[in-house]
């Protein structure tokens, strides 16, 4: 099987195993394990504080212990802690078992990340390699809220630990299966960071701020201000995945030159620009379509720049870095929309506006810094 296959295959067993559960964690801990409110909200700041250590962390293991076997490892680990939660079941186990498993996924992610970049000969064989990986993910992630809501609803939040832990185990088979790529490592707890690519994280922040709206801020707006049900609203995010299993592949072939990520940004830009306007279901579900089309396009390049800007040498550590990044954008997207979203339901633009200057402004950094990502990616 072809690599990229391979690792598409992985990503959708792993994110289907992954979305049963991580669909309704912080609703069991409200409804199921009857955990307040407040603690509830300490657990969502204790994960944004796990994920980013694993970042870091993530990356130096995948440098020294390699890609691989980092991989195997957090896959074990993530299945085990959450077979711990699933026969212990008491609120504060669920609680640090969940978050250990947060830990291992994302020390996961960037080995995977890293992996692509060491495989991948060019820009274009990246964007192919990371466009195939989001169809397997969003395949899982198509499905696994559906299913999972259903599970939910018969036999409880504990069945869904047990299935998280099991699913992903059949993934490992095809992960043993993976050769570890051959790539030098520049020993020692420090490393030096390239100008172009500390440059590159500065757009790259501003765009996973945009990026992050596609969650709890779209959801609550949609619900309070439009009126549309939380089931329309999901109906609207399985569209957002279906859209990226059929098309992401087919845009990934023409997504050859760097500079067409603020392109990406524009489209960003302009639809969440018209979320302000939209009048109902259908308008919502038509805009959603531009959403998608702008993340297949921003998402691959983002992935592909990153590597292509990072030393191979301590390309583990450049993808933890640039994780921890992304994640801190998508967290302070929701951090932001919070705070906009009373103002947002009397005046849509206070927010939306927002986001469309935000977007506006990555792109204009994109464009000054392409060139050399350009110079870059032709020497790659």
């Amino acid at each position: 099987m072809e690599l990229s296959n391979k690792l598409a295959l992985i990503g959708a067993v792993r994110s289907l195993g992954g979305s049963l559960l991580w669909s309704f964690t912080g609703f069991a801990l409200f409804q199921y394990y009857r955990l307040p409110l407040t603690l509830i909200s300490i657990f969502y700041v204790a994960q944004a504080v796990v994920s980013s250590i694993a970042f870091v962390i993530g990356g130096y293991l995948a440098d020294f212990l390699g890609r691989v076997r980092t991989m195997i490892i957090s896959a074990v680990v993530s299945s085990i802690v959450l077979i711990i939660a699933y026969l212990i079941n008491r609120p504060l186990v669920v609680v640090i078992m969940v978050l250990i498993q947060s830990f291992f996924n994302n020390v996961y992610g960037v080995a995977n990340t890293s992996i692509v970049g060491d495989y991948a000969r060019s820009f274009s064989s990246l964007v192919r390699y990371f466009s195939r990986l989001r169809v397997g993910i969003n395949a899982g992630w198509a499905i696994g809220p559906a299913i999972g809501g259903l599970l939910y609803e018969v036999y409880g939040f504990r069945v869904l630990m047990l299935l998280g832990s099991i699913i992903p185990l059949a993934a490992l088979p095809l992960l043993v299966s993976l050769n570890e790529p051959n790539y030098m490592v520049e020993t020692g707890l420090t490393f030096h960071v390239n100008k172009s690519f500390a440059l590159f994280l500065i757009p790259t922040f501003l765009t996973f701020l945009v990026m992050g709206q596609l969650g709890f801020p779209l959801l609550t707006y949609y619900n309070a201000h439009d009126g549309l049900t939380t089931f329309q609203v999901g109906l609207l995010y399985m569209e957002n995945g279906l859209l990226v299993v059929f098309l992401q592949d087919l845009i990934g072939r023409y997504l050859k030159k760097p500079s067409l990520i603020s392109l990406g940004m524009v489209i960003y830009g302009v639809s969440y620009l018209t979320v302000a306007f939209i009048p109902n279901f259908a308008w919502a579900i038509a805009d959603m379509f531009f959403i998608t089309f702008a993340e297949m396009i921003v998402s691959p390049l983002s992935q592909s720049i990153a590597n292509t800007l990072a030393d191979p040498r301590t390309r583990g550590r450049y993808m933890g870095l640039y994780s921890l990044v992304t994640g801190l954008g998508r967290t302070t997207a929701s951090s932001i929309s919070s705070l906009l979203l009373p103002y947002a339901l009397r005046q849509p633009l206070a927010m939306w506006g927002f986001v469309f200057a935000v977007a506006l402004s990555s792109t204009g950094l994109y464009a000054i810094l392409v060139k050399d990502i350009a110079v870059v990616s032709r020497r790659a």
